[in-house]
Order: C-alpha cells, then sequence, then structure tokens
C-alpha cells in the first residue's frame, strides 16, 4: 500500500508484523507544491497497520528532497520507536543520514514536523516549574560553557558578529545615554540646590551629584535604557528567527542556538554596560555642574575639585561592577525569551515584553542586592 500523487511523495508500505515491514519513500519530498503530509497523519491513515515488529526504511528512489523528507524521517521514526516498533534506516540519499543524525543530536522542541510549523504535536509531560527550571539551568550551564571557552580562545563566534553586536549595544546607545544621563545629573543637581542652599552649602551638590551618578544613577539608568532598547531588540530578533524556522535549521546543522545566537549578545552586553557606565558617570556630573555653576557663581574648577575629591575608587568600581552584572542579567534574560517564544506573531510580542519586564525587575532587584551587601561591608 501506498499514498501521494503523480510526482509528489509516495510510500509504499510491504509486510506483514511476523516477516516484517518494509518502507520504501519514493517521489518528490520538497517543501514546494502541496502543503506537506507528517509522519503522525500518516500514520493514523495508511500506516495504521504498524502496530508491533520490524520496520526498514528505505529512501533511495526519491526523485528530490530537501529538508521535508528529513523532518518527516526523523519524526516517523520517533513515533514509531514509541509505539514499540525495532526501527533500522536502509539506504538513505546522500547526506540525508548525516542531517538526520544531526537533527536527533539537537533534540527539536515537542512539537509538528520541522516542515510543518503551524502543527503542535504532543507537549512533553513536565510539571510547569520542571518545564522552566530545568532548561534554565541549562541555557546558564551553555552560556556559562560558552564564556569559558571564550576565555580559552575557543569561541566559535565571528569577530564580524562580534563587532556588529558591539557597535549595536554600544555606540548605537551613546545619544540616548548622554541624553538620559545628562538629565538625571540636571536632576540630581536642582534637588541638592534646593536643599544645601538653605544652609549655604552649595558647593556640596557637587559630593551629591558625583557619588549618586558613580555609585547608583549611572548603572541603574543605563540598566534600564539597554532593556528597553537593545534586551527589546534581542528578544524580537531571536524570537523571530524561532518563528521563521531559522532556529530549527542552526540545530539541524549541529549548531547550538544558545552559543551562536545568545552568547555573542550576552558578552556584547558585559562588556559594554560598565564602559557605558563609566561614559554616563561623566556625562552626569556634567550635568549637575551646569546647574550649579552658574547658579551659584563657581568655577567648574571648583566643582571639578570637589567631585574629585568626594569621589573615592572603591565608589566608581562599585558602580561600574554593579554595571556588568546587570548587562549579563539583561543579556541573559532577553536571549532566553526569545529562545522559548511561542511560534506566533503574539508569542514574540509576548517575549518581547517578558524581556522587559524581567530584565528590569532583576537589575532593580540586583541594585537592591549590591546596596545591602556594600552597606554590610562597608564598601
Amino acid at each position: 500500500m501506498g499514498y501521494g500523487d503523480r510526482g509528489g511523495p509516495e510510500i509504499i508500505l510491504e509486510g506483514t508484523e511476523q516477516m516484517g515491514w518494509h518502507l520504501e519513500l519514493c517521489g518528490d519530498w520538497k517543501l514546494e507544491g502541496e502543503t506537506p503530509r507528517t509522519a503522525a497523519d500518516w500514520l493514523e491513515g495508511e500506516g495504521a497497520v504498524l502496530a508491533a515488529g520490524k520496520v526498514l526504511i528505505n529512501a533511495i528512489s526519491v526523485d528530490g528532497w530537501d529538508r521535508r523528507l528529513v523532518s518527516f524521517l526523523f519524526h516517523l521514526r520517533r513515533l514509531l520507536e514509541e509505539r514499540g516498533l525495532s526501527v533500522k534506516l536502509g539506504i538513505l540519499p546522500a547526506h540525508a543520514e548525516e542531517m538526520l543524525r544531526l537533527a536527533s543530536v539537537g533534540r527539536p522542541t515537542a512539537g509538528g514536523d520541522l516542515n510543518c510549523p503551524g502543527k503542535t504535536g504532543a507537549k512533553a509531560k513536565l510539571t510547569p516549574m520542571q518545564n522552566t527550571i530545568r532548561p534554565g539551568l541549562a541555557y546558564v550551564g551553555d552560556i556559562a560553557r560558552g564564556i569559558g571557552r571564550c576565555a580559552l580562545g575557543r569561541s566559535p563566534i565571528r569577530r564580524r558578529d562580534h563587532g556588529q553586536i558591539f557597535r549595536q549595544v554600544g555606540v548605537d546607545a551613546l545619544p540616548i545615554v548622554a541624553l538620559i544621563s545628562f538629565l538625571t545629573g540636571v536632576i540630581l543637581g536642582f534637588v541638592g540646590v534646593v536643599q544645601l542652599a538653605r544652609f549655604g552649602a552649595a558647593i556640596y551638590v557637587a559630593d551629591l551629584v558625583g557619588i549618586a551618578m558613580a555609585r547608583e544613577m549611572a548603572s541603574i539608568m543605563v540598566a534600564i535604557i539597554l532593556t528597553g532598547r537593545t534586551g527589546a531588540a534581542f528578544a524580537s530578533t531571536i524570537g523571530s528567527m524561532r518563528v521563521n524556522g531559522e532556529i530549527d535549521a542552526l540545530v539541524t546543522f549541529g549548531l547550538s542556538p544558545v552559543e551562536f545566537l545568545a552568547l555573542p549578545r550576552v558578552l556584547s552586553l558585559l562588556f559594554m554596560a560598565p564602559i557605558l557606565c563609566v561614559f554616563s558617570v561623566f556625562i552626569g556630573i556634567g550635568g549637575g555642574m551646569a546647574v550649579v555653576v552658574p547658579m551659584f557663581n563657581l568655577s567648574a574648577v571648583q566643582y571639578l575639585s570637589e567631585t574629585i575629591s568626594a569621589i573615592g575608587a572603591h565608589d566608581f568600581l562599585f558602580g561600574v561592577s554593579k554595571g556588568a552584572v546587570f548587562g549579563l542579567l539583561i543579556g541573559g534574560l532577553s536571549c532566553w525569551f526569545g529562545l522559548r517564544c511561542d511560534r506566533s506573531a503574539e508569542g514574540v510580542g509576548a517575549a518581547t515584553t517578558a524581556a522587559v519586564v524581567f530584565g528590569i525587575t532583576a537589575a532593580i532587584v540586583a541594585d537592591a542586592i549590591f546596596s545591602i551587601l556594600g552597606n554590610l561591608l562597608g564598601i
């Protein structure tokens, strides 16, 4: 028995349960043309007789093929093995067996065939917590391993990819970081002037602005900007790649989506966030100086001298260290939500929203922890 139309995919099924089954795939197995039929659909129809026994699958007679054939074979073998049948792959087209092996190693997520994104298969029988914690721990482990490989000079990431993402995260973000930091310094300057001018201590506004920017405001403002600007872009980009099947293609070719897509973005935020924090500190100090100097007829030299004497090296390093942690959290969370988004336009929007919300929340929680630890350790 078989199925298929002239020129299309065809499956010839012969044999018995006692003697064993033989499946011969023939015809044209390309995505062009008719809507692809899944392995589950075929088993519910012509393949319903395959309840027990041994199965030999050959595909040497196909006229043309692409990932449709590999996807069908992958899911057909899995479904037959779930029924308890013994499956053996015979003669396959050149390179198809290697692609099938890579797909098996990659362990694509549960769902329909790779060529049928609209189909959804049986979901993993895990509790919601298990379905989040286990992949989350695996994701953290992959990121940590990738960072270790980069430190040893064994990263598979191309330098050109690194440079493009670094420019997107760092250079392209300078204008908005400069604007927000300057206005933050102006606000702090006005707050300090209103309060300290009552005591004739306007010069100490420089201390207020400098310490606040170095320890707290620069890092938290950079974190919020990077979450809304860069983290959302990362989540939407990776989510769109998941919807379009590009991540499935990476898995099929044996490439890790975490190492190929997430790791360069996480590293870019890890290294660029502290640099943006340093930039933000100086711009914020300039904003405070723009308020205090003309209002109290102070010189820029007096203001900067007071600022330098107020800010210690530990204050500066404290804020920069927070920036690195915030960058790591934002990059990791945004890429995580992009890789885990649903395969729909609505799913991409939900992943982007979740990346922004959780990124800002994680940064503020981490900032509170830093403040508590800094107070306890006297930093």
